[in-house]
């Protein structure tokens, strides 16, 4: 195996929630940009990431990565519900 794939391997949790983020803010880009659609398609594939991520850790036992990912999930979750009601209250 090269370094590079024992490294991916070893750290897959903190890659995941690094993946969901840069969807996330992706999403926050386009949101900024006045795109709502797409806002919610680009958190939602962020979304979607850090789910598959949480139960793969649990699945696998990984209880810390486990809560480092329902953590990152709840920050992301309260970041759209604000986002949507600030957009809200603009239209």
């Amino acid at each position: 195996m090269t370094e590079w794939s024992q490294f991916a391997e070893r750290h897959w949790i903190a890659g995941g929630i690094l993946a969901s983020l840069l969807w996330f803010i992706a999403g926050r880009q386009s949101l900024s940009n006045r795109r709502p659609g797409y806002a919610m398609f680009w958190q939602g594939i962020g979304v979607f990431i850090l789910i598959v991520l949480c139960v793969s850790a649990a699945v696998g036992q990984e209880w810390l990565g486990l809560s480092l990912g329902l953590a990152v999930l709840l920050a992301e979750a309260i970041w759209i519900r604000t986002s949507n009601a600030a957009r809200g209250g603009q239209q």
